[in-house]
């Protein structure tokens, strides 16, 4: 476990180093903080509006974070050779992809900790008032990123950083337009099993992103969810245990792959 916590320091650390990543965290930031130019409109298109676009660049921030931390994680190691320095100490291969996956995490939590910060701020300076509802939204966003942090991880096993990138970005599509459309599909009755058969395949092994996006709600009061606790916890868990699914085949993957 020391291991593990030390890789994921270590990953953190270098995450924090690449300007890439500070570069993109950078603009969210700054187009966080020119929202304040909606103040000519209507109270209540104000508020709409700025949470749909805060809300909105801040998702889109945290993929894009996810995925370019990501695809460099294994294949650099192995080009730099300090794959070899590192699993020469008592650092078992599994250690060593759950490190990298945790360092993914904590530096996703550290983006979205400035980004939710920048957006309250810009929030309550404009409308006086910040929606305890937004922090909740962040929170999916961040379960959101860290599940397709997992899936580019996991394509990193076997995949070349450029493939990954569309591998990745292609599922993060797929999974958020989608989903509703497959499981439309699935649930018809007048659905053949010819088609359905296939159809809850790949509803069963897609990631459903689409389960995260909670701005509908936020932003309009009155599409309220039966039951918002239940929605939010089994959406995490959801999202935890497709997480633990993906590191256990990246695992197996990577214990396969000749250094």
């Amino acid at each position: 476990m020391n291991a593990t916590l030390a890789i994921a320091r270590a990953t953190f650390g270098e995450a924090i180093r690449k300007r890439v990543l500070l570069i993109i965290l950078l603009v969210a930031l700054l187009i966080l903080l020119v929202t304040p130019a909606f103040e000519v409109l209507a109270v209540r298109e104000q508020k709409t509006i700025l949470t749909s676009f805060g809300l909105g660049i801040i998702q889109l921030a945290g993929a894009l974070i996810a995925i370019i931390l990501c695809i460099n994680m294994i294949p650099q190691e192995i080009e730099r050779r300090t794959i070899y320095t590192i699993l020469s100490k008592p650092v078992l291969r599994h250690h060593f992809v759950l490190g990298k996956f945790l360092g993914a995490m904590q530096t996703l939590a550290f983006a979205f900790l400035l980004m939710g910060v920048a957006f309250m701020l810009v929030m309550y300076l404009t409308l006086r008032e910040i929606d305890p509802k937004v922090v909740k939204g962040l929170i999916m966003f961040f379960f959101q990123s860290s599940l397709l942090a997992g899936v580019t991880l996991f394509f990193s096993t076997f995949a070349s950083p450029l493939v990954n990138f569309f591998l990745s970005g292609g599922t993060f599509l797929v999974g958020n337009i989608l989903s509703n459309f497959l499981n439309t599909i699935e649930k018809n009755p007048q659905v053949g099993s010819m088609t359905r058969i296939p159809v809850q395949i790949l509803v069963l092994l897609m990631p459903n992103f689409a389960n995260f996006n909670v701005q509908n709600p936020i932003i309009n009061p009155e599409q309220q969810l039966t039951d918002e606790t239940a929605y939010l916890v089994q959406t995490v868990a959801y999202g935890g245990v497709y997480i633990c699914l993906l590191l256990v085949a990246a695992v197996l993957i990577f214990n396969q792959r000749e250094m």
